[in-house]
């Protein structure tokens, strides 16, 4: 009898260290000690430097497009981009030689931009400054103030800046203390 209650033991241990050592676990479900409602918000932030209607993919065309367009072995012909997620498209053109300012290479461009169903393009004039290589950052940016075909006979001119001012500095763009 005895050796029959010590198999019977050993055969309990061994079970019992199988089950807490092989690896299973037991969760509970706890409920909160904080009773307040979490509260998240999230901030809406505007990935474009150049126009507030760019989401963050027009950005990074536009960008790509920014930086070909300006780079010394572009030719100093236009670069186009498109999002067809987005149906908004638009173009870069270098539009000076490269100048150096406050230790950096810059170089003015123009730019346009076209939303979905937009009955005309925005144009901007702008710098950009190279960051590395190949690599260019906006530094500034407004838009062009121009004279449209629908406004020319009335002898008034059509400011970008009205109807789409430009958007904060991010950290896209390059600080001008720099």
């Amino acid at each position: 009898m005895r050796n029959r209650l010590d198999a019977i033991m050993a055969w309990l241990i061994v079970s019992g260290l199988s089950v807490l050592c092989g690896g299973c676990g037991i969760t509970m479900s706890l409920t909160s000690l904080n009773f307040d409602p979490e509260t998240t918000a999230s901030v809406a932030r505007n990935p474009s430097p150049l126009d507030p209607g760019l989401d963050e993919e027009d950005w990074r065309r536009a960008q790509a497009a920014l930086s070909l367009a300006v780079d010394p072995q572009g030719g100093s012909l236009p670069v186009n981009w498109d999002n067809p997620a987005s149906k908004r498209k638009g173009s870069f053109t270098a539009a000076g030689n490269m100048v150096l300012v406050e230790n950096s290479i810059c170089r003015p461009f123009t730019a346009t931009v076209l939303a979905p169903g937009a009955a005309r393009e925005i144009r901007y004039r702008g710098e950009a400054c190279r960051v590395g290589p190949g690599d260019w950052a906006l530094k500034s940016a407004e838009p062009l103030v121009e004279a449209t075909a629908s406004t020319r006979g009335a002898g008034k001119a059509a400011a970008g800046s009205a109807s789409q001012p430009l958007p904060a500095r991010t950290s896209a763009m390059l600080d001008e203390t720099q």
